[in-house]
């Protein structure tokens, strides 16, 4: 059997808490690459956490009076400033403590507060004209303890047809494979769908050139919505689109006033909703 890594181990506490069976787990971990048995899963799912040794610098780099201000300080520093450098960081504690330090006792109190160093993931910030009407959507759904039974979520997205990965494994005796032959213009498609709680509707796939204008979206709806929401929601649903300019202009609001299709407009939210409330409408990053 092949050991499983820290990252993995992570995912089983994670699986094991939504109470994943074992054999579950070693066939997800199968898909992932990893032959895992769920005798070993329980086995790992039951080993004790390993405790780091605490730190305790020696006296001549941080006296033992001054430790607890300036595990204080650096824990702050981060919290401020979470993209600091370590040379402003040692710069910042010269000057509050008069301390000369090294990477080292950083890195170490650094690990014990609990921070780690991770890629940035970015994402949409949330304008101060868009904050609060999206705070009081948010709360508004909640009060009315929405389950979105008959929203139906749609948008479209472009798809790239050939790979166009940026990382690649080769020998270091044969580093002329890194060298890949790729189009320049990559065929391209769009595709547009819908998710409800009574599944996928069905996609529209257009080529990657067409401009979807009013008329496209119209035709969209026409063929991939009307039919399917009649189906299985006679009429009673809630078309859930973006503010995208298509959506918006009087041909497509002409064409679902005749059709009968009642719209809910969200603002690229998705999953930020959530987060604007917990940060207290605050800009957020991922």
């Amino acid at each position: 059997e092949q050991n499983v890594d820290k990252t993995w181990k992570d995912c089983l506490v994670g699986w094991d808490d939504q109470g994943i069976p074992y054999t579950e787990m070693s066939r997800r971990l199968l898909a992932m690459g990893h032959v895992v048995s769920p005798t070993t899963i329980q086995r790992l799912l039951a080993l004790p956490p390993k405790l780091e040794k605490e730190y305790s610098p020696r006296p001549e780099t941080i006296p033992p009076d001054l430790y607890p201000a300036v595990r204080s300080h650096i824990a702050k520093m981060y919290e401020d400033d979470d993209e600091i450098t370590l040379s402003s960081l040692l710069q910042s504690i010269e000057t509050e403590f008069g301390l000369q330090l090294s990477e080292y006792p950083v890195e170490r109190i650094r690990k014990e507060v609990g921070y780690v160093n991770l890629d940035v993931r970015y994402g949409h910030s949330v304008r101060l004209a868009n904050r609060q009407p999206r705070v009081d959507w948010c709360k508004a759904r909640i009060e009315e303890n929405c389950t979105f039974r008959k929203h139906i979520f749609t948008d479209e997205s472009m798809i790239q047809l050939d790979s166009n990965s940026r990382k690649v494994w080769v020998l270091s005796t044969a580093r002329d494979r890194r060298i890949k032959s790729t189009f320049k213009h990559p065929q391209k498609v769009l595709v547009w769908g819908g998710i409800s709680w009574k599944g996928p509707t069905n996609l529209v796939v257009l080529d990657g050139s067409c401009r979807v204008d009013a008329v496209e979206y119209c035709k969209i709806l026409r063929d991939g919505y009307v039919e399917w929401e009649r189906e299985n929601f006679g009429g009673k649903s809630l078309l859930v689109q973006d503010n995208a300019p298509c959506h918006k202009a009087n041909i497509t609001k002409e064409f679902l006033k005749r059709e009968e299709i009642e719209v809910n407009y969200i603002r690229h939210v998705h999953t930020q909703m959530r987060r604007v409330i917990e940060v207290d409408g605050k800009p957020i990053k991922d």
